[in-house]
């Protein structure tokens, strides 16, 4: 499974023996959306994805680190649609 770490904007994969509390977050899906790839080729080169598409789910880890989670699982960029 793979979860977002709510501070760092960091994919984080985990198995069953190990998977951290996390929130579920869904939302409107716009016409472009961040993806896993995107976020996996952050983790590749450092660099965020431009626009807005970031700025959404960075808006969408506030809540839940407000919280006391470190890690949230959002349905537009934690699924490898591979």
């Amino acid at each position: 499974m793979w979860l977002l770490h709510t501070s760092k904007l960091v994919l984080h994969q985990f198995t069953d023996a190990n998977i951290p509390y996390y929130a579920i977050l869904s939302h409107t899906w716009g016409a472009e959306e961040i993806t896993f790839d995107d976020l996996k080729k952050q983790r590749r080169t450092g660099k965020p994805p431009k626009g807005g598409r970031y700025e959404k789910i960075m808006g969408c880890c506030v809540k839940p680190r407000s919280d006391s989670f470190e890690y949230v699982w959002i349905d537009t960029c934690c699924i490898n649609k591979e």
